[in-house]
C-alpha cells in the first residue's frame, strides 16, 4: 500500500465530499474558477485561493493573496492586506507551510478541508507490510495477521501442553495412591486368594503407573525439545535483528541503521554514495549492475536533484556521464517502480538530438542514470561563460535542433512496461522540465550538435514523488519555462508545453532574461496572468519577423500560440 494523502472537505458547498487519493506528486491549485485542480464554488473562496504542493507524505500549502485568507489549524498564514486590490496583491510573496495529518485547512469562513495522511505499516517480525493494521507483540510493536496467529498458536499450545502435564501427574498421583491402598489391603486380607488377587491388583497398578511415568518422561521430552526449537528460533530471528543493527558500512566503517549497506551519513555524501553503488555493482548486486565495471574520474556538475559524475569503463576506457538522483522525501515500493518505468522508456529514445540513456536503476532510495557525455556541457553554462546570452545565430542553431529532438520524441513509439507485468507500446512523451539547463551540447565547438537530456526524467522523478522538493524551491530553474497550461494541469501536461518551454528557451538565450515578468509579485501568480514581455523590448536586434514568430510562441492564455514543435520549427526558418 503506498502512502497516500487524502483530502476531506468538511465545511462548505462540496461539505462531506472526500477527493480522490493522492499517492504520487502533484501540484494543485485551489479556487473558485474551473481551471483550478480543486474547485471549490463557495462565494468567500478567491479565484486562484492557495496552492497545495503534494509528494507523499509531504504535503506544503501557500496563500495566494487571497481576500478572506487561508487558515492552518484557525492560525492564519496568508491574506491579503485590505488595503491591496487583487491586483496589487498579486505583487506580493507569501510563505510556504508544512501540514500534517489532522490539519485542517480553510479558505475563508466558509470552506474548510481536512487532511489526513495515510503511511504503510510493517510488521516488526517479519518485515513484511501491513495491509490491515491492528495487531501488536508483546513489546507493543506492530506485527502482520500472520505473526499475530502464528503466536496466538503458539500461546494455545504451550497452554495445552501445560494442562496435559498437569492432569498428567494428577492420574499418577491417583495411581500410586491406589497402588498403596491395594497394597495395604492385599497385606491385611487373611484369605489367600484375597491377597492373591489383591497382589495381582497391585502389580497392575504399579505396572499403571510406571506406564504413566514413562509417559509423563517422554512427554517433558517432547516439551523440553519443542522448547528448545523455539529458543533455537528466537535465538536465530535475534541475530538476525543483530546483524541488521550490527553491519557495517561499506563505505567508511560506521554502524548501519537500515536495510542497505551505506550508512546515513555517507547517504549525504555524493562521493561516497557513488563509491558505494560502484563498488555494490562490481560485487554483483543485480540493482546496480548496470554500471558495473565503471571507475569515477571527477564531478561534471550538481544540481536540486544530484550529481552529474564523469565515468570511465575500465576495460575499453570510454567515457559516460553518471547521473545520481538522491531524494529526501520517503518513497514507496510502488513510487519506486513508477521512477524506474519511466526511465526505461526514457532509454528507448534513439535520436541525435536527444541525450542517450544506455542504463538506470536503484539502490535504497538513491537512483542512478548512466548517459551519453556531452563535453560542451549545458546551454544554460555556455550563456553564462558568454555574458549571460547567446548571438542570434548560435541560439537559433540550437534550438531549430532542440525542436528536431521535440519532433522526435512527441511522436516516438516507445514500449512501456504497466503495474501489472504487462507491456504496451506508448506513443510520445512530453518533457516537462524543458529550460537550458536540460540542453547539451556534443563539443565546444562553434556548431555543437544540440541535445534535449533527462526527456521523461522529470516527468518521472517528481510524478513518483522522489524530488523531496516544493515547487518554490525549483521556481528559479523550471517556473519561468511553464506555461499556465502546465501550472493548471501538472499531472497531464501535454507536448504543447515543451513547445512553449522550446520557445521561452529561444527567448532566454536571445535575451538573458525570462518571457514573464516574476519579480516583485508570486511568481505562481505572475506565471499565471501575466503575458509573455514582446522580445523586442527586451533585445529591440530581433528581426521583427522572427520577433512576432516567438512572442505568438509564447502566448499561453487561452491556449497555446503554437501546438506543436514541426510548426515552430517551420515559423522560424520562414522568418529567417
Amino acid at each position: 500500500m503506498p502512502t497516500k494523502v487524502i483530502l476531506k472537505i468538511s465545511k462548505g458547498k462540496r461539505a462531506g465530499e472526500e477527493l480522490p487519493p493522492y499517492d504520487q506528486k502533484e501540484t494543485l491549485i485551489l479556487g473558485r474558477l474551473d481551471d483550478c485542480a480543486i474547485v471549490l464554488p463557495d462565494a468567500t473562496v478567491s479565484r486562484y485561493h492557495c496552492l497545495l504542493d503534494v509528494a507523499p507524505p509531504s504535503v506544503v500549502v501557500r496563500d495566494f493573496g487571497s481576500l478572506n485568507g487561508t487558515y492552518l489549524n484557525e492560525e492564519k498564514i496568508g491574506q491579503r492586506r485590505v488595503d491591496l486590490s487583487a491586483e496589487e496583491a498579486r505583487k506580493q510573496t507569501y510563505d510556504e507551510f508544512p501540514m500534517k495529518t489532522g490539519d485542517r485547512l480553510r479558505l475563508g469562513p466558509d470552506c474548510e478541508i481536512t487532511l489526513n495522511i495515510v503511511i504503510p505499516q510493517y510488521c516488526t517480525e517479519c518485515l513484511c507490510e501491513i495491509e490491515q493494521p491492528g495487531y501488536v507483540n508483546g513489546d507493543n510493536l506492530p506485527v502482520c495477521h500472520a505473526c499475530h496467529a502464528k503466536a496466538l498458536e503458539q500461546k494455545a499450545k504451550k497452554e495445552a501442553d501445560e494442562r496435559l502435564a498437569r492432569e498428567m501427574e494428577q492420574q499418577r498421583i491417583e495411581a500410586e495412591k491406589r497402588a498403596k491402598e491395594l497394597a495395604a489391603k492385599a497385606k491385611a486380607a487373611a484369605d489367600e486368594r484375597a491377597r492373591k488377587k489383591a497382589e495381582k491388583e497391585r502389580l497392575e497398578a504399579e505396572k499403571r503407573a510406571k506406564e504413566l511415568a514413562e509417559k509423563e518422561k517422554l512427554e517433558a521430552r517432547r516439551r523440553a525439545e519443542e522448547e528448545e526449537e523455539r529458543r533455537k528460533e528466537a535465538a536465530r530471528i535475534a541475530e538476525e535483528k543483530a546483524k541488521r543493527n550490527n553491519r557495517r558500512c561499506e563505505v567508511c566503517g560506521g554502524p548501519l541503521n537500515g536495510e542497505l549497506n551505506i550508512c546515513s551519513t555517507c547517504l549525504k555524501d555524493p562521493v561516497r554514495i557513488l563509491e558505494f553503488l560502484l563498488l555494490e555493482a562490481d560485487n554483483g548486486n543485480d540493482e546496480v549492475k548496470g554500471i558495473a565495471g565503471y571507475h569515477k574520474i571527477k564531478e561534471l556538475g550538481h544540481g536540486g536533484m544530484g550529481v552529474v559524475w564523469l565515468v570511465e569503463e575500465k576495460k575499453t576506457g570510454e567515457q559516460m556521464a553518471l547521473k545520481l538522483m538522491l531524494p529526501e522525501a520517503a518513497a514507496d515500493k510502488k513510487n519506486r517502480q513508477l521512477f524506474l518505468r519511466e526511465a526505461h522508456v526514457a532509454g528507448q529514445l534513439k535520436h541525435t538530438n536527444v541525450v542517450r540513456q544506455f542504463n538506470s536503476g536503484q539502490s535504497g532510495d538513491t537512483y542512478f542514470i548512466l548517459m551519453e557525455l556531452c563535453r560542451g556541457g549545458s546551454v544554460d553554462s555556455l550563456m553564462a561563460k558568454n555574458g549571460g546570452k547567446l548571438s542570434l545565430d548560435l541560439a537559433t542553431h540550437i534550438t531549430l535542433q532542440i525542436l528536431d529532438g521535440l519532433i522526435y520524441t512527441h511522436a516516438a513509439r516507445v514500449v512501456s512496461e504497466l503495474a501489472d507485468g504487462t507491456s504496451r507500446t506508448v506513443r510520445g512523451i512530453v518533457h516537462r522540465d524543458f529550460k537550458p539547463g536540460n540542453i547539451f551540447l556534443s563539443d565546444n565547438s562553434s556548431r555543437p550538435v544540440a541535445k534535449v537530456a533527462d526527456f521523461g526524467l522529470a516527468k518521472a522523478f517528481e510524478t513518483a514523488g522522489l524530488s523531496g522538493h516544493t515547487r518554490s524551491g525549483v521556481v528559479a530553474g523550471t517556473l519561468p519555462f511553464m506555461p499556465r497550461q502546465q501550472i493548471l494541469n501538472f499531472r497531464y501536461a501535454k507536448p504543447d508545453v515543451d513547445v512553449w518551454a522550446a520557445a521561452a528557451s529561444y527567448y532566454n538565450m536571445l535575451t538573458g532574461t525570462y518571457p514573464k515578468y516574476l519579480g516583485g509579485k508570486d511568481p505562481y501568480i505572475a506565471a499565471l496572468n501575466e503575458p509573455a514581455v514582446p522580445i523586442r523590448q527586451r533585445n529591440p536586434s530581433i528581426p521583427e519577423k522572427l520577433a512576432k514568430v516567438i512572442d505568438t510562441a509564447l502566448i499561453d492564455r487561452p491556449e497555446i500560440g503554437v501546438r506543436s514543435a514541426k510548426e515552430l520549427k517551420t515559423a522560424i526558418e520562414n522568418a529567417l
